[in-house]
Formats: C-alpha cells, sequence, structure tokens
C-alpha cells in the first residue's frame, strides 16, 4: 500500500472511531456496550441516586402493570429516574430516583 492510501485509512479510521454526538446536551460519551468499538453513546448522570437494592424480589403481578424499561446509562430514562442494576431481574433497568 502506498503512503497516500494510508494516510486516507487511518484519517477515515479517525473519524469513524471519534464519539458521533447526536445529542447536543450530552457532555460524557461512553463506548456502547451493545455495538461496541467506535459506537458512542451519550452517558451523562441523571440527578439523584438509585434506589436501595431489594431484599426480596416480589412474585410476578397481573399484566395490567407495564414491563420495566431496560436501559445501559441514564440518559435512557426519564430525567426523573435513574438506570440501575435490578438484581431480580438480572439486568438494568430505569428506576425512579432519590
Amino acid at each position: 500500500m502506498n503512503l497516500r492510501a494510508l494516510v486516507l485509512l487511518a484519517c477515515a479510521a479517525m473519524v469513524l472511531g471519534a464519539p458521533q454526538k447526536s445529542d447536543s446536551s450530552c457532555v460524557l460519551f461512553c463506548e456502547d456496550p451493545v455495538i461496541g468499538f467506535g459506537h458512542y453513546v451519550c452517558c451523562d448522570q441523571n440527578p439523584g441516586s438509585c434506589p436501595p437494592v431489594r431484599k426480596e424480589c416480589p412474585r410476578n403481578k397481573l399484566q395490567s402493570e407495564s414491563a420495566p424499561t431496560i436501559c445501559v446509562y441514564d440518559p435512557e430514562c426519564p430525567r426523573t429516574q435513574k438506570c440501575c442494576q435490578d438484581v431480580c431481574l438480572g439486568h438494568k433497568t430505569c428506576k425512579d430516583s432519590e
């Protein structure tokens, strides 16, 4: 490969690997844990903190209650909620912040 092609390839890799700022209000970007290298998502923190971890898991409720929202980072939740680990479900969900 000639030098010109290597420089062009290096520039393309830098552009594709840079965080893609889709939300102008976002300050902190983290690598997307689902897609991986070169793909970034906003991982700013919503205000508040996660509620205490449950000591017991509730029994299944009626289907009328909506399923919890699965998340990885706070911005995937409404501003009044945090993305917190749920020991009963085994993954992170949006929960009301404290």
